[in-house]
């Protein structure tokens, strides 16, 4: 049975490679005959006239790794020299001729590639000849997809074989095991010699690809399936065929790389027991990262570098569903960062010392192999760092989550441009235990301390955290190209840790002694900084010193006085950056203060969804109306930087609006102006203010330069708003709704209808005349018909005491509608043949129609005795009116 199964399995095996072969004829035939083809049309055309010059000789363009047809035939025809005499030859002479010419001509040019490719191998084999890219990862894909697909066919078949022949009991372990070995062997002798019998090309890198993928799954079937070798020998054999497969791409070249990476992070998800061991799979996806980094070395390629990246942090993201590799993740993405910053460029001490720009905010870096890719891919790994943080926990772990933060600070010290990494590292860190604490409840986040036994824990984590942070800056600060990279990141650190403890470790100790020492060590900074000052230290430390000195003060007065908020501490931070911008001259520090206004602005226009406050003390007053005031007072210190100066006065605005319309609710519902409750006076409240609003923001685009999108486009939603509530108002009046009419008092005229109805009349015309001339006849149109309703309403509510519509309509009331409406039409009439133009005189027409078409319709039935006769006299002497006031006005006009 046995010997039956093996010759089965040579068979498959043979057709497999006959398939290769066959793919590598037809490819080499297909190229072949294009070329014939197209230099026989090429030299009939040449051949039409004397060539008396020969053409120029092209610069040889083969690459090591080009396809055996040639990129075009140009090259080939510029090394003829022809010399034909037409009048010598007939038409069969020209086209022997012709034939013969293309026949040396690509007889030559194939000797020329192959001495070309012979050259190349040999130079290949240098450690210090990297290959260059000359194509794009997509054109390779469309020119190579038939070979790529082969080669990862050929590897899937020997692992589906293997697993075939496991799950039918075909072969013995040893057997099994066995002939995979020599499967993959056999692929890579026989990708060995076609290509010393052909020459190179990509169907022979993906064969031997195959024989890669097949190799892995033999080893990896050896460990899961039958415990043969223990882990560490198996993984010594997977190195082993890694390092196979990097040598064999020096030769093969990139698609070789492609197909042996793809399938070596594949194969543990292909062969797999379902044991759950996830460290081993970690442990081998860093060999075979490892590998693929060696291997980029020599062959480069963008496309291979996302590989690898892809490849190592799917196996991080796999090991995110258990729990097997808890306190394993941070060494697994310290090592991996560490390949990417030290194997390429051999940068093992991490030492070398890279010129350039700050990463990211702009570039002026060559875009080479070792500059280019890493910063992204740096970034990449700290955002697992942090999930990984934020899913599984910091206690106890604090080593585990260090070895990434310690390894960039270390790299940054020599790498200036990377500087922005370390921050990002510590924020990481900072918000992934921040929010784990966070959760919600009745539609509100809330912030919820750690449990009483873990405090200390934390306590002990952050101290720890802010050292390591503190010597490497201190380090890494003297000669550094980034200065205020590392200065903010000595001094804010541990101000930021001591935030965080107080915000999850509050019962620890009272909040008097938080505060003592948040004053504590803003003293230290104060004093520090006019240390720095008087001796001439560093601008940036002087800087950052003062800064930090001043957030720790706002925090101790967030803590002790009620009334305060940790937003208004941060909030203060606009003055104090604000002044030291203007005291040190340090316009560079734009990005903080800007920075710090877009998160006051964020966090109190959430604020319904994020905080929740006591209603016994007047917060709203405090914490929005105390923002607006940072921002007004940081606007006033930035009187010479015009472009910050804008952006502190556009949060003031905003600001503004959101401290009225808090107060509003604050008043409206008794302290709490997060209540989901909407009344008719707030939305009347709201209408007015928006409305008013979004005249500011339009006279504010009209003063700025840079903004003024920015303050065009907060208007327009200013305006949007105000109409939203006004559209609300009228339609629960005319559906009778008890939330509209019952706000109502009964008292003519001065009611809250006036402001309701009346009020958004006056800021329409306001609109029409001092807002965009674009929304000038939508607000002229809206206060027409604004008007209308009012005045109807207020006739309505003079008859009935009340809004509502439920009610019948008295005599008097419908006779009423009528001459007011009269009076209406009439006076749009004469406006608008007077002074206001056609428009407002086919509005005052389709008035009076309408009210004619009352009288004869409704009035005629429903009127009786006087208020019938009045209505009719009051419409015919009218109209009589009219006709004689138009007539005189036209007149005049003539």
């Amino acid at each position: 049975m046995e010997v039956l199964a093996l010759i089965g399995f040579a068979i498959v095996i043979g057709v497999f490679v006959g398939l290769v072969m066959g793919i590598v004829a037809f490819n080499q035939v297909r190229a072949l005959a294009v070329d014939v083809d197209n230099l026989r049309k090429q030299v009939a055309a040449l051949s039409g006239s004397m060539l008396n010059t020969a053409a120029p000789v092209a610069s040889e363009r083969a690459s090591p790794h080009a396809s055996l047809q040639p990129a075009s035939t140009e090259p080939v025809l510029d090394k003829l020299d022809l010399d034909l005499d037409e009048s010598s030859l007939g038409s069969a002479g020209k086209k022997a001729a012709a034939d013969d010419a293309a026949a040396q001509l690509l007889a030559d040019e194939r000797a020329r590639y192959q001495t070309s490719i012979s050259t190349s191998n040999s130079t290949s084999k240098g450690a210090s000849q990297p290959v260059a890219e000359t194509s794009t990862f997509w054109d390779q894909l469309q020119a190579q997809w038939m070979v790529w697909l082969g080669g990862a066919c050929v590897g899937l078949a020997g692992i589906f074989l293997a697993k075939y022949s496991i799950e039918q009991g075909l072969l013995g372990p040893t057997a099994r095991v066995i002939s995979g070995v020599l499967t993959g062997v056999g692929l890579h002798l026989a990708a060995l010699w076609l290509r010393a019998k052909q020459g190179n090309h990509p169907s022979f890198a993906a064969l031997a690809g195959g024989g890669s993928i097949t190799l892995f799954a033999a080893f990896l079937a050896a460990l899961h399936f039958y415990q043969m070798f223990s882990p560490m020998t198996v993984f010594v054999c997977l190195a082993i065929v890694a390092l196979l497969t990097l040598w064999m791409a020096l030769l093969h070249g990139p698609v070789l790389a492609a197909i042996g990476m793809i399938g070596a992070y594949s194969v543990p998800l292909l062969v797999s027991t379902g044991s759950g061991n996830i460290v081993a799979a970690m442990i081998y996806a860093l060999v075979i990262s490892a590998s693929v980094l060696w291997l980029l070395r020599y062959v480069y390629r963008p496309w291979l570098w996302w590989g690898l990246m892809s490849g190592g942090l799917l196996w991080w993201a796999i090991s995110l569903t258990g729990h097997q590799a808890d306190g394993l993740r941070g060494w697994y993405l310290a090592i991996f960062a560490y390949g990417l910053i030290a194997v390429v460029p051999s940068n093992w001490l991490l030492m070398f010392k890279v010129e350039g720009a700050l990463w990211p905010f702009e570039s002026s870096l060559e875009k080479t192999k070792d500059t280019s890719l890493l910063p992204a891919s740096l970034l990449l790994i700290l955002a697992a760092n942090t999930v990984s943080l934020w899913q599984f926990g910091w206690q106890g772990q604090w080593l585990n989550w260090s070895l990434l933060p310690a390894l960039l600070l270390w790299t940054c010290g020599f790498q200036g441009r990377l500087s922005v990494l370390p921050w990002l590292a510590f924020l990481g860190q900072w918000l992934a235990i921040f929010v784990a604490q966070v959760n919600e409840r009745q539609g509100q986040f809330n912030v919820d301390s750690l449990a009483l036994e873990s405090q200390p824990a934390l306590l002990l984590y952050s101290l720890m955290t802010a050292g390591l942070y503190g010597f490497f800056a201190l380090r890494n600060l003297k000669g550094s190209a980034a200065p205020n990279w590392w200065a903010s990141l000595l001094t804010m650190v541990p101000v930021l840790s001591l935030l965080l403890c107080y915000c999850l470790a509050t019962d620890y100790t009272r909040e008097w002694r938080w505060a003592l020492l948040a004053v504590s060590m803003g003293a230290i900074y104060i004093w520090l900084g006019a240390v720095a000052s008087a001796k001439a230290w560093q601008k940036a430390l002087q800087v950052w010193l003062l800064l930090a000195g001043h957030f720790a003060y706002s925090l101790a007065a967030a803590w002790v006085l009620d009334e305060a908020s940790l937003t208004l501490a941060i909030a203060a931070q606009i003055i104090s950056i604000a002044w030291i911008i203007k005291r040190f001259e340090v316009p560079e520090l734009s990005w903080l203060l800007k920075t710090v206004v877009v998160l006051v602005v964020i966090r109190l226009t959430l604020n319904p969804w994020l905080a929740d406050y006591a209603y016994d003390t007047h917060w709203s007053l405090w914490t929005y109306g105390g923002a607006t005031l940072c921002c007004v007072v940081g606007t006033y210190f930035l009187r010479g930087f015009p472009s910050l100066a804008r952006w502190t006065e556009a949060a003031a605005l905003h600001l503004f609006v959101l401290t009225v319309w808090s107060e509003a609710r604050y008043w409206l519902h008794d302290g709490n102006a997060f209540s989901q409750r909407f009344e008719f006076v707030e939305a009347v409240l709201n209408s007015l203010l928006f409305s008013a609003l979004a005249l500011v923001y339009h006279y504010k685009a009209s003063m700025s330069a840079n903004l003024a999108a920015w303050y065009q486009f907060y208007g327009r939603l200013q305006l949007s708003f105000a109409l939203i509530n006004y559209l609300v108002i009228v339609l629960a009046i005319l559906t009778s709704n008890a939330w509209a009419w019952a706000s109502v008092s009964s008292r003519p005229i001065f009611n809250l209808a006036l402001l309701a109805l009346g009020a958004p009349i006056l800021m329409a015309l306001l609109v029409a005349k001092y807002y965009e001339p674009a929304f000038r006849k939508l607000a002229l149109w809206f206060t027409a018909v604004a008007g209308f309703l009012f005045i109807t309403l207020e006739i309505r509510h003079l008859w009935q005491g009340s809004l509502s519509l439920s009610h019948a309509v008295k005599t008097g009331e419908m006779y009423t509608y009528s001459v007011v409406w009269l009076l209406c039409a009439v006076t749009a009439l004469l406006a608008g043949s007077w002074r206001f133009g056609r428009s407002v005189y086919r509005a005052g027409m389709a008035l009076l129609a309408f009210v004619i078409l009352k009288i004869f319709l409704i009035d005629l039935a429903d009127l009786e005795g006087l208020w019938r006769v009045a209505s009719f006299m009051g419409l015919g002497l009218a109209l009589l009116g009219v006709a004689f006031m138009h007539q005189k006005i036209q007149q005049a006009a003539n």
